[in-house]
């Protein structure tokens, strides 16, 4: 077989899927790393300073070389009229060979994360969209969820590159490991079972509950821990000393002598880091980095009816070297 047509057409495919690779994937990486700093700049200003964790464009890949001519292959033999004679018609036919994943926290985010990125004027940008599917609406047979949009970066001196963005909850991601949905895919070393299909769809529509129902949690936490508590400091009770008890990348705890919790939310902490220059009015911020347990604050009281807030007066003083 391999001295007839099919064999010949096999041979010239996998010699340009090499050529490609060996010329390209510096441009790949390239575009890669330019999508990512553009999307964190893009989420930056959805988010508007707070909680970066939220919409995470960190994760990404370039597609192994032998997962790129099998899905060609695929396409050639779907699609006989489909030619490629350069190693430029590989990335032509596929364009999800340089991938970045964005993953939320919950669906609410997803959504914006989409909405932003496909409602964006891109024409200050080296950037166009040529695609977008809505597979969290319309979700794949398997049960698949996630939004998938085709960005083709313009470099300088190389031919443009597409980058796939998928844009996924994290329960959305967990369910790809948890199926193990690289064996079953198409050209892949497992055919899937009734059984398989029938557990993997049923897995993702409960994911999809669960991930609704943390959305509402997380809506109802966000309004509590970003709550514009400014507004009430003219009634605030007498300033008060507390002791930091913990503290994460989005808010901190603290405890009073007579042993009662408050909350001290990251715009606080923000808007005193930029007071002392240390960030831009819209940073986004890690309280850990700026309250340690065991700090001492100066704080006031703002209590409502969702929570208990203490709003620092000051950050802690540390010395250069500590």
């Amino acid at each position: 077989m391999s001295g007839g047509p099919m064999g010949f057409v096999d041979v010239v495919l996998a010699e340009n899927v090499s050529i490609a690779y060996q010329q390209r994937k510096r441009d790949w990486n390239d575009a890669q790393s330019q999508v990512q700093s553009w999307l964190l700049r893009l989420f930056g200003s959805i988010l508007d300073g707070v909680d970066g964790s939220r919409l995470d464009p960190g994760h990404s890949r370039i597609k192994a070389e032998n997962r790129t001519l099998d899905k060609l292959r695929r396409k050639c033999q779907e699609d006989p009229a489909i030619a490629v004679t350069s190693p430029a018609d590989v990335e032509l036919h596929i364009q999800d060979i340089v991938g970045v994943k964005v993953l939320c926290k919950s669906p609410r985010d997803q959504r914006a994360a989409y909405e932003a990125l496909t409602t964006t004027d891109l024409t200050d940008t080296p950037f166009d969209m040529l695609a977008s599917k809505d597979y969290v609406s319309d979700p794949k047979p398997s049960g698949y969820r996630g939004f998938h949009v085709i960005l083709q970066a313009r470099l300088t001196g190389a031919a443009p590159v597409c980058v796939e963005v998928q844009i996924k909850t994290r329960l959305q991601d967990a369910w790809s490991e948890l199926t193990h949905e690289d064996l079953y895919k198409p050209g892949a070393p497992i055919s899937p079972s009734v059984f398989h299909k029938s557990v993997a769809t049923h897995m993702a529509s409960l994911l999809a509950v669960v991930d609704d129902m943390a959305d509402e949690l997380a809506g109802a936490l966000e309004a509590t821990i970003t709550e514009d508590v400014q507004a009430s400091r003219e009634a605030a009770e007498t300033r008060e000393h507390v002791r930091v008890r913990t503290t994460g990348p989005r808010y901190a705890l603290a405890v009073d002598a007579a042993g009662r919790q408050g909350l001290i939310q990251a715009v606080t902490v923000r808007n005193l880091a930029h007071a002392a220059g240390l960030v831009g009015a819209d940073a986004f911020i890690d309280v850990s980095r700026y309250l340690h347990a065991g700090d001492d604050l100066e704080i006031e009281i703002v209590e409502t009816d969702e929570a208990r807030y203490f709003v620092p007066i000051a950050l802690p003083h540390r010395s250069s070297t500590s």
